[in-house]
């Protein structure tokens, strides 16, 4: 994978070990680099972030560390995420307990960044971007089976809806959304959650903006992001949330109360 496409940290910033480290996680928690994918030479990486090569090196050393990524040498060697990422990343994701609050806190920095970026998408979709949103969609429903597989493939697919809202700043912004989806919201199995399909898929959303109809667009993801925080509430490391319990379905006027409840103002505001 020599073609570079990865994110770079805001332009204001300075960058350092740190943020090549978090733009590399970044593009591994959102599935850009999937499991087993190598990355880029670290000439070409050091280029694209436009730093020295040993500061490269030492954020692959640290990802190295954290067991995200592994190096081999010889002809076929190079740097590759490791093959149980998912795993990997839920660890992280355990190790750290995530407030009620702040998983709200993310839901409502989503419903308006997500939201206008449907909006958006659906205004000003070209011919080919919807193509790839077909493809996206219809990879997403090839994995919904599997929870890692659809975590990584819903972060694809918003992450896409977004360059297609043709604003770089929602793109970016929708990049750090789903990289802390993946890191709140455990992403191997959790047996006693059976999500209905037709809850987690993206079909509505995909109609409205074939449709173009940009409202329309904005109400299916709102809902879609407020399933998401729904079944985010029963995760075990949700602190305050209302895990344990066996849930089949959505109950009537459930994701309501989840949009009227207010986070407490001591939450992260970043949502992390």
């Amino acid at each position: 994978m020599d073609t570079i496409d990865l994110p770079l940290p805001p332009a204001a910033l300075r960058i350092g070990a740190d943020e090549v480290y978090a733009a590399l996680i970044e593009a591994i928690s959102t599935g850009r680099i999937p499991a087993g994918e190598r990355l880029p030479s670290e000439e070409a990486m050091a280029a694209h972030f436009k730093v020295a090569a040993m500061t490269l090196r030492q954020a692959l050393a640290r990802l190295r560390g954290d067991g995200y990524v592994a190096t081999s040498r010889g002809r076929h060697g190079g740097t590759r995420v490791v093959a149980d990422i998912a795993e990997k990343l839920e660890a992280e994701a355990l190790r750290h307990h995530v407030t009620i609050d702040e998983l709200r806190v993310l839901t409502d920095w989503r419903r308006a960044v997500s939201g206008e970026a449907s909006h958006l998408a659906a205004l000003r979709a070209r011919e080919t971007e919807i193509a790839d949103l077909r493809r996206l969609e219809d990879e997403y429903l090839q994995v919904i089976e599997s929870t890692s597989g659809r975590r990584f493939a819903d972060a694809r697919l918003h992450i896409h809806v977004a360059k297609m809202s043709g604003n770089p700043r929602l793109v970016q912004a929708e990049r750090e959304i789903q990289e802390q989806l993946t890191r709140f919201i455990r992403v191997t199995s959790l047996p006693e959650v059976k999500a209905a399909h037709e809850d987690m898929d993206h079909r509505e959303l995909l109609g409205a903006i074939l449709a173009g109809d940009a409202e329309a667009a904005r109400t299916a993801l709102l809902h879609h992001v407020e399933v998401t925080y729904f079944w985010g509430t029963l995760q075990p490391h949700i602190v305050g949330g209302d895990h344990g319990a066996t849930v089949l379905r959505i109950e009537p006027g459930a994701l309501e109360a989840g949009v009227a409840r207010r986070p407490d103002p001591d939450a992260a505001a970043s949502g992390s």
